[in-house]
């Protein structure tokens, strides 16, 4: 790049961060705007407590695209979950398969029962993204916009040459994407940390025990509704997660029950067709800018995000250069 391209990113989820991040890495000035910030409580932001966090390929056999993203990510957290303050852990990871997956050659240490696996805690984790930014010189704007073409009536973004949306569920109606959709799930924060992380199947569910490095606690899971906009917790459901789960990590009862911290739902943003990586060119104002997305990731959005990000840049690099044909 001659100069500087300034690239706004929306959205300060886990795919914006790492967006965000992998964009200054490669040389850009980065501003990113968004209604809601790590710590901040709310199902719309689906980043904190309502994460499940660690790396379980949900890539079919058949989608290497996929595959790719959610394999460059396993490998740069081989080397980050070095970093104390990152809030990740290499750990073990029991879950009774019948096939052989794709990415048995790719994780350490797999048998058909176990293999190395990644849990986080994702408020560590998500400051320690906002930390990196700071570092490189993020810029931030807090604000809630309607359409793409607002951000660049934001103060100092009139010059930005691309806008990349990152705003999972959002991003159906700021695209008008159809295939926008949530996925409810339901988890149960409870006190202590699991050993590792377990998972079996009945034959319409499946529980998980996820240990949350350095924060004291552990989720347990859980759900999966597609389409389901509700809020409310289904009391009945979290009994029924946690009898499922108590075999599962028996070191976390005290006197034969979980403490229950939490209990809660959350949104995966999904998408028919899976995660929407691309960039094109819209005339805004007279202007062409180009416009970036990285949405749609549903349950992969922490294990998927360096591969997105990384791809996105890509794409963005040679829409620069090509310029608008």
């Amino acid at each position: 790049m001659s100069k500087q391209e300034e690239i706004i990113v929306l959205g300060a989820g886990v795919v914006g961060l790492q967006t965000a991040l992998t964009l200054l890495e490669a040389g850009f000035g980065v501003t990113v705007v968004a209604k809601y910030w790590p710590g901040e409580d709310s199902i719309e932001y689906c980043s904190t407590k309502y994460e499940t966090s660690h790396w379980r390929s949900h890539a079919s056999p058949t989608d290497t695209r996929l595959q790719g993203f959610e394999a460059e990510t396993y490998k740069y957290w081989q080397t980050l979950c070095q970093n104390p303050d990152a809030g990740l852990r290499l750990t073990t990871s029991h879950h009774r398969l019948t096939t052989t997956p794709w990415w048995s050659t790719l994780v350490t240490s797999y048998t058909p029962h176990t293999y190395d696996s990644f849990c986080l805690d994702p408020n560590t984790y998500l400051d320690h993204l906002l930390g990196r930014l700071g570092d490189l010189g993020v810029k931030t704007h807090t604000a809630e916009v309607d359409a793409l073409s607002e951000v660049f009536d934001l103060p100092s973004l009139e010059e930005a040459v691309a806008v990349i949306n990152c705003t999972g569920l959002a991003a159906g109606a700021l695209c008008a994407d159809p295939d926008v959709y949530p996925a409810k799930g339901q988890t149960v924060l409870v006190k202590g940390e699991a050993a590792g992380i377990t998972f079996t199947e009945g034959e319409d569910w499946t529980a998980y025990v996820i240990p949350r490095p350095g924060s004291g606690t552990s989720i347990l899971g859980g759900s999966k509704d597609d389409g389901d906009w509700s809020a409310e917790v289904d009391v009945g459901l979290s009994a029924r997660i946690r009898e499922r789960c108590r075999e599962l990590a028996p070191e976390l009862l005290e006197e034969g029950e979980f403490v229950v911290v939490s209990e809660q739902v959350g949104r995966r943003p999904s998408r028919k067709g899976g995660v929407r990586v691309e960039v094109e060119w819209v005339k805004v104002d007279g202007m062409w800018r180009i416009v970036g997305h990285n949405y749609g990731h549903g349950g992969t959005g922490y294990q998927a995000s360096v591969g997105t990000a990384r791809e996105l840049c890509r794409l963005l690099k040679e829409a620069l250069v090509s310029g608008h044909q």
